[in-house]
């Protein structure tokens, strides 16, 4: 672990000083002239840096990119969203779930159900939601751009077709999406999966929606008028919270 941490030290004194030598490393990081002259030379022989003014000094290469290629905006606010999460989590009894979307689904970025004792589902990060049924993907829907919303709805449409007699068509849809609009939260009760309840509210960052945030629960277990009047304020002063991690 010493090894992996001196490695990530040198790493980011070459990021900050630009073409520099051994001996600027070494005064910086306060390492061992031999130990970094073997870290360089590796770091060499893998292509994330190279030898310039007579191989005196070394530079990061564009090989070094390739080190954040797994790396996207969605974990970015995973990272902002754990902290909140984890707070909210003393307040609320029930397990909380962060989600972003991706194409026609909501995609589980971050959930408390691994450190929550009153776990009930299967719910776990990577889980894909379906975006016009879920309360979620409602709630993302109600505060994204009209044609980001458009656009869902019509690949929507186009798979269900125009019969709406299940309940999960466009018609359906724009209902539960025009409710959590103007209710500032979507509910799911019922459904999958099944005897439980989701409150869920959307997070908008520089009024641009980026997620949902809900906490799910058993139906039989809080009276809803009760669930709403205690959970909704708590999610939607989170989802400001993950927000304000980013404005401020």
């Amino acid at each position: 672990m010493a090894i992996d941490g001196r490695l990530l030290t040198v790493i980011k004194s070459i990021n900050d000083l630009g073409i520099c030598t051994v001996v600027d490393l070494h005064r910086v990081t306060g390492i061992s002239r031999p130990a970094i002259h073997r870290m360089v030379d590796s770091l060499c022989s893998f292509g994330y840096t190279e030898r310039v003014s007579g191989k005196s000094a070394i530079r990061l290469t564009s090989q070094i990119l390739s080190l954040s290629a797994g790396y996207k905006p969605e974990s970015r606010l995973a990272e902002k969203a754990a902290p909140v999460l984890a707070e909210l989590q003393k307040r609320l009894r029930w397990p909380l779930t962060f989600a972003t979307p991706e194409d026609d689904v909501m995609v589980v970025q971050e959930t408390t159900r691994d450190s929550n004792p009153f776990v009930f589902d299967s719910g776990r990060t990577g889980l894909h939601l379906p975006m016009t049924t879920t309360a979620m993907g409602c709630a993302y829907l109600s505060a994204c751009t009209t044609e980001d919303r458009e656009a869902v709805l019509e690949r929507h449409r186009r798979r269900s077709g125009p019969d709406d007699v299940r309940g999960d068509g466009v018609a359906a849809a724009r209902y539960r999406i025009a409710q959590a609009a103007e209710k500032g939260y979507a509910l799911r009760s019922g459904g999958e999966p099944e005897r439980t309840s989701t409150i869920a509210v959307p997070v908008v960052v520089y009024s641009t929606a980026v997620g949902a945030l809900c906490t799910t629960f058993p139906t039989s277990a809080v009276v809803l008028g009760d669930a709403l009047n205690n959970y909704v304020p708590l999610l939607q002063e989170s989802a400001r919270a993950i927000a304000a991690s980013f404005e401020n």
